[in-house]
């Protein structure tokens, strides 16, 4: 048993380094016609070593135009901005630099999630605890894991499908958007007559219809078990969506409309979703994330924890926030980014076993990060604050 005492309080970041890292798919990803076909990730991987000498690590996944900034952007701001403005704070908590960092910058908010990220984790490493106790402490050690399709056909979707649920995995997200609207309800309705109850799936269009389009594969697949469907319409149509939320049994999922907080107080009150897509990075950290998980909540609406092809940095993330989420969908979620890469720098992958993610034991996110093959990855770096 560990005698050593935690430490009580957060001492000063003396250095931060940032890494810009890429990795290629094992197989490319189609999408919507909004996203093409992807064949590499980039992210931007941030370590913060604090007076002690403990480390934390944080990760910011943005993806033009999904998200308003790019990772060149993000790795920008936390240089010349955010990192500057932590280095200078002699009490780095993670909610207080959140709120000095949100009144610096209102937006970039996957800049600022990184940094989020790795004070908690750091956090958690002081005080020996999990981040999902300092979110407040875990309800659930373990979550099942969808797996996604890119858009396609019934045959491409059943040879992968066939393939990962003897693996484990029983929900799988169709990505949508790019074939015309009929010949997407053939391909729900021909999933469900092969696998009935078996599986649950979920559609995506990642706003790649009008609301025409949009009301009628709603209407073509009114009477299908279709767990959510996610953003149909363009993000800044929340009128659409609220008018197809409104006209459906099924339920609309808020993906790339859902931001940060002002906009999911938008979302709720309209009654534009029964789902909100859930992205650590994308929403600004755990602790941003955490604020929206708790308006869906206070107006009925499930959360489902999805991903921004990410790294095991955010997965870690991810998944000790939606620990804590009382109100998640009954389907699987999206810890499975780290499957689909030719190489990531941690172990979360070791998490992610015969389709379930489960929580790690460690203090802080929990994943270990294999520092040299961060280094070995980087398409840049720089170093603030201590020795050079």
């Amino acid at each position: 048993m560990n005698s050593t005492p935690p430490m009580a309080r957060m001492l000063p970041i003396v250095a931060a380094e940032l890494f810009e890292v890429e990795a290629a798919f094992a197989t490319p990803y189609k999408l919507s016609k909004n996203y093409g076909t992807l064949a590499i990730t980039r992210a931007v991987m941030l370590k913060l070593t604090d007076a002690d000498g403990v480390e934390g690590w944080g990760e910011a996944n943005p993806m033009q135009p999904f998200t308003a900034e790019s990772p060149a952007e993000a790795a920008g701001v936390l240089r010349t901005t955010l990192l500057p403005a932590l280095l200078r704070d002699a009490n780095p908590e993670p909610g207080r630099i959140d709120a000095l960092l949100d009144a610096l910058l209102p937006d970039h908010l996957c800049a600022k999630g990184a940094v989020s990220m790795a004070l908690l984790d750091l956090m958690g490493k002081r005080l020996g605890v999990s981040v999902a106790t300092l979110l407040g402490g875990a309800l659930r050690d373990s979550l099942p894991v969808l797996w996604p399709l890119g858009s396609g056909s019934a045959e491409d979707d059943i040879r992968v499908i066939d393939e990962r649920a003897a693996q484990g995995f029983a929900t799988f997200m169709l990505k949508m958007g790019s074939a015309p609207v009929a010949d997407e309800v053939r391909r729900v309705a021909a999933l469900e007559a092969r696998y009935g109850a078996r599986i649950k799936l979920i559609a995506d269009a990642n706003q790649g219809w009008s609301r025409v389009e949009a009301a009628d594969f709603m209407a073509g697949v009114s009477g299908s078990r279709l767990a959510f469907v996610e953003q149909p319409v363009a993000k800044n149509d929340l009128e659409g969506m609220a008018l197809l939320a409104a006209g459906s049994r099924l339920p609309v999922s808020a993906d790339e409309a859902l931001t940060g907080l002002a906009e999911a107080g938008r979302i709720a009150s309209l009654g534009a979703a029964r789902v909100f897509s859930i992205k650590s990075s994308k929403n600004g950290g755990p602790l941003r994330a955490q604020r929206i998980a708790a308006v869906a909540q206070a107006f009925g609406i499930g959360c489902y924890m999805n991903s921004m092809l990410e790294f095991g940095i955010t997965q870690a993330a991810s998944l000790q926030h939606a620990a804590v989420i009382p109100n998640l969908v009954d389907a699987g979620h999206a810890f499975m980014s780290t499957l689909r890469l030719a190489e990531d720098p941690t172990d979360f992958s070791a998490q992610v076993r015969n389709g379930v993610a489960h929580l790690p034991r460690g203090p802080g996110l929990g994943v270990e990060v294999d520092e040299q093959h961060v280094r070995r990855m980087a398409i840049s770096s720089l170093r603030l604050g201590g020795q050079s």
